[in-house]
């Protein structure tokens, strides 16, 4: 299988797996030069200060700055070797994220095993996880696309709960680890993931047993959690020290047409004859889009999950009145309430849970689900009502059917990331956005690949059903259609532009001056033109890899307010301010960029620097740029 994914990853992705060396999907990102440069640094502090690693360089002086954005330490695990053996930090990280493709797809494959799956339909489960759209064009973004350790914890969480070996525990705590050290957004998907699934079976009837669990767990499983612990000692404390957390204001809505959007040559086509004056692609806020055939494929799930529910699961006629009474007692319950303590009103942060100025409302409400155990009298007559004695027994009985079909844990689970990543009204984000973990989550569309991972169980799942009678040859001929299928609707034009970490001569003379030393360098755009300032402070980031001394640039998700008010004087710099500023900041070294400077605005800038030079001592020029030391 691993080869299989292998040659598919180096097939799809083709222009940068051609020049890993060179090229980038987003080279003019200053996403990228974000990710190239935290792998440096994570690269460089495995030998240089391992046990400091979150004393970033950048942002000075402020202490454990990577915690301002992923650490992708797990990443670098297999970065590392690449770049000591190299130096080419581009085939580095290019390496890692075509790595993570493979990964998912042997992840999945392991998973759909675990719960059932025939080979073959694992193998599609593979597939439809390792290069989906909504994943795989992600290639750009490391933290998204190295969620490869999800499926392998949650495939061995689902064997523990089915045999109880303590050994299948600890391999989903280890790779719980893995992928909290790879990715937090993967570690927050997986612990979703996790939670959901632990309920689940304790829902359906698993035992508790805390004290068996805790023993299963054991000293190991406690070590190998270890690493989650610590990397979240540096992440409480930035969000202590700075306030730097996520609040409602950063939620970015997903737009409806996102979940017909994708790039690919299928989707594309069909698009433009189907939908052509709706132009998806060019107003949707993300690709969402998963692909028609592992659509299908799930739906052939649900289709057998339902025939298979009406032999072992309780009667679902039953079930309905059940639902129609407690609808019913809720409305009286609440009409009662609201008529001694007047209005109802219940609040969860921002989001109303529910609310009535009226107790007719609520009595409206509990006539509605009469009527409906009225109209059930057919189907459900009074005397076939389960009483609440038998209510315990149908329960049991429907756990256990739901877990031995994996079919409703995996809908609940696509259910549970759809209503996370959509927005208002029915969107959860408002009831989690707060809490630890989720509070550094930008965009709460990105919990669609928890759905995307869910939806490929569920194709393998539907491809199991509808070859269920099928011969040994036939089930080989129909994975191969089905899967030949599946890549031709992710196929998509890829591109990938040349990427080179230019490090200018003045910041080359640098690394050669006594250190420890704290630098600045100029000029910085105005904070307004965004686009441009986020690129020129990510392009200063990787300046300093050649030194790894401190720098007071800096460019994450999060922005310390004190070094947004240094940027915004270091505009107007030379002048008073953006000098005393940076006497604040205990800069030792000014690195002016004269050809990043207009002609008439680099005269301007030498003419003031004249004024200042009893504090500004000229160090080293060229005809590139010049370095200043601060006079004390």
């Amino acid at each position: 299988m691993t080869v299989l994914y292998g040659v598919l990853t180096l097939v799809l992705a083709w222009p940068v797996a051609r020049h890993a060396g060179s090229r980038v999907v987003s080279p003019d990102s200053p996403d990228t030069d974000l990710f190239l440069w935290t792998l440096s640094w994570d690269t460089y502090a495995f030998t240089h200060q391992p046990f400091a690693i979150f004393d970033a360089n950048i942002f000075h002086p402020n202490q454990h700055t990577l915690a301002y954005s992923e650490n992708v330490i797990g990443s670098a695990l297999f970065a590392a070797p690449v770049v000591w053996l190299t130096g080419n930090i581009v085939l580095a990280m290019n390496l890692v994220v075509l790595l993570s493709c493979v990964l998912c797809g042997v992840g999945c494959y392991v998973l759909g095993r675990r719960v059932g799956l025939s080979v073959s339909a694992a193998v599609i489960t593979g597939l439809v996880f390792a290069f989906s759209p909504p994943r795989f064009l992600r290639l750009d973004q490391l933290f998204l696309t190295t969620i490869q350790w999800l499926p392998f914890s949650l495939a061995y969480l689902h064997s523990y709960f089915e045999t109880g070996r303590r050994g299948d525990l600890r391999l989903a705590l280890g790779f719980f680890s893995l992928q909290a050290l790879t990715s937090g957004h993967g570690g927050v998907f997986l612990a979703v993931a996790a939670l959901a699934l632990a309920g689940y079976r304790l829902a359906s009837g698993e035992p508790l047993a805390i004290a068996r669990r805790l023993r299963d767990v054991g000293i190991t499983g406690v070590l190998l959690m270890l690493p989650v612990m610590l990397i979240a000692i540096p992440y409480q404390r930035v969000q202590a020290e700075m306030g730097l957390t996520r609040s409602l204001a950063d939620w970015r809505i997903l737009r409806p047409e996102s979940f017909l959007a994708s790039p690919t040559y299928a989707q594309t086509l069909w698009l433009s004859r189907f939908l052509p004056d709706a132009h998806v692609n060019d107003t949707a806020s993300a690709y969402a889009f998963p692909g028609w055939a592992p659509l299908i494929l799930a739906v052939l799930a649900l289709v057998a999950a339902r025939k298979s529910s009406t032999r072992t699961s309780p009667r679902w006629w039953s079930m309905a009145v059940i639902a129609a009474d407690l609808v019913a007692l809720g409305g009286v319950v609440v009409g009662i309430v609201a008529a001694v303590n007047g209005p109802i009103r219940l609040k969860a942060g921002g989001l109303v849970l529910l609310s009535t100025r009226h107790g007719w409302r609520a009595w409206f409400v509990a006539l509605m689900g009469a009527a409906a155990r009225g109209a059930l009298l057919t189907r459900v007559p009074l005397a076939r009502l389960p009483d609440v004695g038998q209510l315990p027994a149908r329960v049991a009985g429907w756990g256990r059917a739901c877990r031995r079909n994996p079919t409703v844990f995996f809908v609940l689970l696509f259910a549970l990331g759809l209503l996370l990543a959509i927005g208002p009204p029915l969107s959860l984000w408002p009831l989690v956005y707060w809490m630890p973990g989720f509070n550094f989550i930008r965009a709460p569309a990105r919990f669609l690949l928890l759905s995307v991972l869910s939806l490929s169980v569920l194709a393998g799942l539907g491809f199991d059903a509808a070859t269920a009678g099928f011969a040994p040859w036939r089930r080989r001929m129909a994975v191969m259609i089905v899967g030949t299928l599946l890549v031709a609707e992710c196929l998509v034009p890829f591109d990938a532009g040349r990427y080179r970490v230019d490090i200018p001569a003045v910041d080359r003379w640098l690394a050669g001056r006594p250190k420890p030393f704290a630098v600045a360098e100029l000029p910085v755009p105005q904070l307004s033109t965004v686009g441009l300032f986020q690129k020129r402070q990510s392009e200063y980031m990787m300046h300093s890899t050649v030194h790894w001394q401190k720098t007071v640039h800096g460019w994450s998700g999060l922005q310390p307010p004190a070094h947004a008010d240094l940027y915004d004087a270091l505009t107007r710099f030379p002048d008073e301010d953006s000098l005393g500023r940076l006497k604040q900041f205990n800069v030792d070294y000014l690195v002016v960029h004269v050809e990043l400077y207009s002609p008439g605005e680099w005269t301007n800038v030498e003419h003031r620097l004249g004024e200042f030079e009893p504090r500004l001592k000229l160090e080293y020029a060229d005809a590139s740029g010049r370095v200043y030391s601060l006079r004390r």
